[in-house]
């Protein structure tokens, strides 16, 4: 219990100082109704001839809103942060702490997360009900597992920005490989769903991690159906678990590097 509350500080704290940064959280806010209306835009252009792969108008420009928001929502720094305190040395006075690195910097993220789930989420629900209206698909039944599509989401996205944080070890620059994985979720499923995608690649996206970040929320929500929900979410588990260990497992290899180097 004492080791619980202790993450549990961090974050509650980290909570309290990502509330202080209100113009930061207002320009977000922008850049976020911005990138709606203009994706919204090119939507109603390519739906004027009806619907695509099975998503309507309304349904689509919602599945836009949800995976803007599990990307804003997750927008913690967490990657710029450790890769920081990578290369400058600062990560030893983290070390010292009575906290295990990886747990500090969950709890740590965990706070801000909450806030923006807070924040973004208020604002999604109001930009769908103006824009397309309610979502009539949705169901009260599709919301448990829609909010553990989304847990795994950030989890998983969490764990993936550590493991390239964690690259800074080894790597000189690794900001490259922070672009290709950006870019690897905008192409399997934030800016559209993966079947949109060719059948091949889609088939391929449908295996790999990276579109259980957006994609399965997403569809969970405008596209529920207790089959194929449980069987999203079943995947996000276990790929969240095996970026956990692997997290867990690099830390722990790097750290035997860093003492090796004589750190």
């Amino acid at each position: 219990m004492r080791k619980t509350r202790k993450y549990a500080v961090i974050a509650r704290v980290s909570f309290s100082n990502a509330l202080a940064y209100r113009v930061s959280l207002l320009s977000r806010f922008c850049f976020y109704t911005l990138f709606i209306m203009i994706f919204m835009s090119l939507w109603r252009a390519i739906y004027r001839e009806g619907s695509v792969h099975g998503y309507d108008y309304t349904q689509i420009v919602w599945y836009l809103i949800m995976t803007e928001f599990v990307g804003f929502a997750c927008g913690t720094g967490v990657f710029n942060n450790m890769n920081d305190e990578v290369k400058s040395g600062s990560i030893a006075y983290q070390l010292c702490r009575p906290t295990h690195y990886v747990l500090y910097q969950l709890a740590n993220s965990a706070g801000q997360i909450l806030l923006n789930m807070m924040c973004f989420g208020l604002l999604a629900a109001v930009l769908g009900l103006v824009l397309v209206g309610p979502l009539m698909t949705f169901t009260v039944a599709g919301l448990p597992p829609l909010l553990l599509s989304l847990l795994f989401s950030f989890l998983l996205n969490h764990f993936f920005l550590m493991l390239i944080g964690l690259s800074a070890f080894v790597l000189e620059d690794n900001f490259a490989l922070f672009l290709i994985y950006q870019k690897l979720n905008f192409m399997l499923g934030m800016f559209l769903p993966v079947e949109f995608l060719p059948p091949w690649l889609g088939q391929i996206a449908e295996n790999l991690p990276f579109s259980y970040i957006y994609w399965a929320p997403a569809k969970i929500f405008v596209r529920f159906s207790p089959d194929t929900c449980w069987e999203l979410i079943t995947r996000q588990g276990a790929w969240t678990m095996a970026a956990a260990l692997l997290a867990f497992l690099t830390y722990r290899i790097c750290m035997n590097r860093l003492q090796i180097n004589g750190g």
